[in-house]
């Protein structure tokens, strides 16, 4: 259990391996962003009537407990802080608001889960915390003072928004039909097609199947390239000894049906594309490779893992009239919407 949820948490590191936010973000960019957004007037809208959504049947805390890996001291968030600080972590406050309430969602029932898990099966490692981060970089969870720096004048109309799209989400969670709650994956940008969590995590989820994400492939930076010497690429893969290199030293066995390289021979070894990913930094495991005598150039579609919720896609169907409710069910298969209260 407690190698699960470890696991767990560093698959969601790398999942957004910066995910669409971008931490680095400047306040300019975010003003640039906002000055071209449609602000909407409507204040306190719910798209979902109350009453359709169930309470859960899960147990209710109030708080969250992190431990802080940069002091070793374990802060305690309550419910609603902590969706504020996540959400503002995981994607732009000029996002579309439903799309926004589409992640808060996502990121709250991920560690509502988590919480849920560790208080009923504690990881001795974390000292009594639900999960750890590092909070002087604003990891998982973005203080108030870390928005304020972030954001800098845009400090007070992006937290508005924020909290806006959490008050509208009202602690709203997804489960299953027994109320229990899913293992909500998100990403930043699939490649057009998400992932099934049976191919990417090895083992198979009935809510985390794949679906279609057109909005994807309409972003401008959904396909991307990484080029490399053959020194650079011999290093990190032939020991350094590009005496190994050849032009048709690199080949893909094996894909999942969503486009995820499973499988690559390079220099007569077997690679995952996972470790590929990791080795050369790219945006994601979905990529091609193209080896010249002086180069090796990967191309690259989407950003991130690929299973559950794409940011980009949620921004997509935002602007396109869905309401959080909707794109949520369209990631997430035969799941319901409750309320953790």
């Amino acid at each position: 259990m407690k190698k699960m949820i470890i696991t767990t948490i560093s698959a969601f590191a790398i999942m957004a391996l910066l995910p669409l936010i971008s931490l680095g973000h400047t306040a300019d960019t975010i003003k640039t962003a906002v000055s071209v957004q449609e602000e909407t007037a409507e204040n306190n809208v719910f798209s979902i009537p109350e009453e359709s959504i169930p309470e859960s049947s899960n147990t209710v805390y109030n708080e969250f407990k992190i431990l802080d890996t940069s002091s070793g001291n374990i802060i305690s968030v309550d419910d609603r802080t902590f969706c504020c600080g996540a959400l503002a972590y995981e994607m732009l406050p000029n996002s579309e608001k439903e799309a926004l309430k589409a992640q808060c969602v996502a990121c709250y029932t991920h560690f509502c889960r988590l919480r849920e898990m560790n208080r009923k099966d504690p990881d001795s490692g974390l000292n009594g915390a639900d999960f750890k981060a590092d909070l002087s970089s604003g990891e998982y969870y973005m203080s108030d003072d870390i928005m304020k720096n972030r954001w800098g004048k845009l400090y007070e109309q992006s937290r508005e928004k924020i909290e806006q799209a959490v008050d509208e989400c009202s602690f709203t969670v997804l489960t299953d039909s027994d109320g229990q709650l899913i293992d909500a994956a998100y990403h930043a940008m699939s490649s057009g097609v998400t992932e099934s969590a049976e191919d990417i995590f090895g083992k198979a989820d009935e809510h985390l199947l794949p679906v279609s994400s057109p909005w994807d492939k309409a972003a401008p930076d959904y396909l991307s390239e990484k080029s490399f010497t053959v020194q650079e690429f011999c290093e990190k893969l032939l020991d350094g000894d590009t005496k190994k290199y050849s032009e048709n030293i690199a080949g893909i066995t094996k894909r999942t049906n969503s486009g995820t390289v499973l499988e690559a021979e390079i220099g007569g070894k077997k690679y995952t594309g996972a470790e590929i990913r990791y080795l050369f930094s790219l945006r994601s495991a979905d990529f091609d490779i193209k080896c010249t005598k002086d180069n090796v150039t990967f191309t690259t579609r989407g950003y991130g893992h690929g299973v559950g919720l794409s940011q980009t896609g949620a921004e997509g169907m935002a602007k396109d009239g869905s309401g959080f409710r909707e794109i949520l069910l369209h990631y997430y298969t035969s799941c319901e919407l409750r309320q953790n209260a």
